[in-house]
């Protein structure tokens, strides 16, 4: 090969870049045009449809007959935007536009659909519209761990016997996503899966007895202080640390006596979470305990005991001025906690 011909190769490449960057540029120009011109349509349809979830019933027909002017993917937009922040009887008009304009009709026949991306974008739509479907919870065993996820969000809208128990099996799904989506849909779905995660808690492996606690100490339900009280002695201690927060978490008075006693527990992090059990429960009568690990080596759980102290009111604040008379490590985080209080009064009294 001479060098004319490499020069002519060289050419030929250069010229062939140019005009796929020169195409690229072209489409994308059209595709920006395009957009630029349904602006105006899809801003249109947007204030047609907040004058008539405001209130004015008259304007649904002016409502349907803007987005009507849209694409399908324009008319999803329009309505997705809206939905977030939308209540009440505003919510019924957007449900009836979302069906009028054949959205939810879609939606609710896409669920099915072999495609996973048209699966996952329907599944979507209904979340976001709050709607149920006898046909959502068979995704929460869809092969697409992102269609799994979005199925375990819906199904805080229509939590069925059923549905809580899947979203109990998809705690220990071997996709994150859907774990913590699952975790998420059954801390929002309240009391209403306690039966359920207190059943499932009998036979849990480490792994999901952790997950159904931490849910336990969120919704805060009085029906998990039995399980609670007995976890608070498990072998592992991730277990007791979480039985800790959930004996707190249920407001019991009685759950003050075993965190008393965890307040011995060879690991730290079981005592941090007893001392901070204590202090949500206001529990006085641990005060003289709490005092004494003032003295702990580890300042963190010094820190705590400190704060503890101070709320469980008159008792704890009388060791603490006691305790801030001495010397040592114990004194000066006495007197720390002291003066941070002086310093949160004076800034409530300011």
């Amino acid at each position: 090969m001479t060098a004319m011909d490499l020069v002519i190769g060289m050419l030929i490449a250069i010229g062939t870049a140019i005009a796929g960057a020169l195409g690229t540029v072209g489409v994308s120009s059209v595709v920006r045009a395009r957009q630029m011109r349904r602006e105006p349509l899809r801003e249109a349809a947007r204030q047609a449809v907040i004058v008539a979830l405001c209130g004015e019933g008259s304007m649904t027909g002016e409502a349907l007959t803007r987005l009507g002017q849209l694409p399908r993917r324009d008319v999803a937009r329009v309505l997705l935007d809206l939905a977030p922040s939308v209540n009440g009887t505003s919510r019924q008009v957007l449900l009836s536009l979302g069906e009028d304009s054949g959205l939810l009709r879609r939606a609710h026949k896409g669920v099915r659909h072999r495609r996973w991306a048209t699966r996952l974008y329907s599944a979507r739509v209904l979340t976001a519209f709050g709607v149920d479907s006898e046909d959502m919870w068979l995704l929460l065993r869809d092969r697409s761990p992102e269609v799994r996820a979005q199925a375990a969000a819906w199904a805080t809208i229509a939590p069925s016997p059923s549905t809580i128990q899947r979203l109990i099996t998809l705690l220990s799904d071997g996709n994150g996503l859907c774990r913590f989506t699952a975790q998420d849909a059954l801390i929002r779905i309240g009391l209403g899966g306690s039966d359920a995660l207190i059943s499932a808690l009998e036979t849990a492996n480490d792994d999901l007895k952790e997950k159904i606690l931490i849910i336990a100490a969120a919704t805060g339900d009085e029906r998990f202080y039995g399980p609670a009280a007995q976890l608070a002695w498990d072998q592992s201690p991730r277990t007791r640390q979480l039985a800790a927060a959930v004996l707190a978490s249920t407001g019991r008075s009685n759950a003050g006596q075993i965190l008393v006693i965890l307040l011995d527990d060879p690991s730290n992090a079981v005592v941090l979470a007893a001392l901070v059990g204590l202090a949500k429960l206001s529990y006085w009568p641990a005060a003289a305990t709490v005092e004494r690990l003032l003295h702990h080596a580890s300042w963190e759980l010094r820190h705590q005991a400190g704060v503890t102290l101070m709320a469980l009111g008159a008792p704890g604040i009388v060791m603490l001025r006691a305790t801030a008379r001495d010397e040592g490590p114990a004194a000066e985080m006495a007197e720390r906690v002291l003066q941070l209080q002086a310093l949160a009064i004076g800034s409530e009294a300011a």
